[in-house]
This record gives structure tokens, C-alpha cells and sequence, in this order.
């Protein structure tokens, strides 16, 4: 990637993503990486907690983490895309709501100008 590549990614996602999804987006990292019992990593219902504070769309902060809802039925089951991103291409990433993968989408690019870099995306 190109530094305008890069400028464009961080410009995106004050277009993209409102107020209240940027806030809980870094609020929910906040937690995930400051809480003793995980890996750094939020989980569905922190996902969901998070969302749900903020009235934002748990599918687009989700995607933003690499977590993907799809509703199977009566249930919703999540496609953990940081920890293992096989699953969600097993599954199909075109059968995730456009919502997912809208964050999804920031989430890969930003996730790629990290490992590109040598940082850590939290």
C-alpha cells in the first residue's frame, strides 16, 4: 500500500462510520485489551453490550473487530474473523449482512497496513 492508500483508509473511516460507532469501536477495544480474562479480543457479547450502549449496529461494530453475526434461523451465530478467519470463508462472506461487512472491509484494510508496518491493531 501506498502512503495515499493509507491516508485514505484512516479519511474513510470518519466518512463510514459515525460518531457513536467510532466511539464504540475504540471504547470496545479499550475494554477487550484492558480485560484480564481475554486475549485482547472483544467477544460476540461485548460486541453486543457495546452496541447496544451506544445504539449503534452490532453487525458494523462487529464487522470493525473481525467478528461477523449471520442470523441461522431463530439463532445468530458469529463468524470469528481475527482468530480464525477460515471459518467466515467456509462459510461464505457473501452471505454476512452488508452491515458486517462494511466493518469488516476497514477492519481487513487496517489490519493489513499493521502487518505491513510490524504494529499491533489495539
Amino acid at each position: 500500500m501506498t502512503p495515499e492508500r493509507d491516508r485514505r483508509i484512516v479519511e474513510g473511516y470518519g466518512v463510514v462510520f459515525d460518531d457513536a460507532t467510532r466511539l464504540a469501536h475504540v471504547a470496545l477495544l479499550a475494554w477487550a485489551a484492558e480485560h484480564p480474562d481475554g486475549d485482547g479480543w472483544p467477544r460476540p457479547a461485548d460486541v453486543q453490550r457495546f452496541a447496544k450502549f451506544y445504539g449503534v449496529s452490532a453487525a458494523r461494530l462487529g464487522g470493525l473487530v473481525g467478528l461477523l453475526p449471520r442470523r441461522v434461523g431463530r439463532r445468530v451465530i458469529w463468524a470469528d474473523m481475527a482468530r480464525s478467519p477460515e471459518v467466515g470463508h467456509r462459510m461464505g462472506i457473501e452471505t454476512f449482512s452488508r452491515d458486517a461487512l462494511v466493518g469488516y472491509g476497514l477492519f481487513r484494510a487496517s489490519w493489513a497496513l499493521f502487518q505491513r508496518d510490524g504494529l499491533t491493531l489495539h
